[in-house]
């Protein structure tokens, strides 16, 4: 994988995205891969919640037969966290305040999901060989 790379792509929708504190890209066992938060406990707590959500919602998804998930949003009193699927095993999650302006950080993630799948080298186990969808 292309660290350095997906590294700039996260921190690129980060700056351009006020209310964004952090993206990171996880394994679907809640371990870092790239992350613009802080080392430390934030960074762990994040992982292991984002893993647990892209589980849960896929599941829940597919158990209501409701196609493929695009997207999980959760919205608390203070902030939002957003969790997307990259590829087969990886997940972005983003945390934001509650600022933020959802459709504006919605969108820019949307963007960067075919930059941080080529960053995945299109290994045959990661996922759908078309990649993650674009926009048209």
């Amino acid at each position: 994988m292309d660290t350095q790379r997906a590294q700039s792509i996260l921190s690129e929708v980060v700056k351009n995205t006020p209310g964004l504190h952090g993206v990171l890209l996880l394994t679907d066992d809640g371990f870092p891969v790239v992350s613009t938060l802080q080392a430390g406990e934030t960074e762990m707590r994040s992982t292991a919640v984002g893993a647990i959500l892209c589980d849960s919602g896929e599941r829940g998804i597919s158990e209501l037969g409701l196609g493929v998930m695009d997207a999980i949003v959760t919205v608390g009193s203070e902030g939002f966290f957003i969790v997307r699927r990259v590829a087969a095993g990886i997940c972005l999650m983003a945390v934001a305040s509650q600022d933020v302006l959802l459709g504006t950080a919605l969108l820019r993630i949307r963007r960067a999901l075919p930059q941080l799948y080529e960053c995945l080298d299109h290994r045959a186990e990661v996922g759908d060989p078309t990649g993650p969808e674009t926009e048209t």
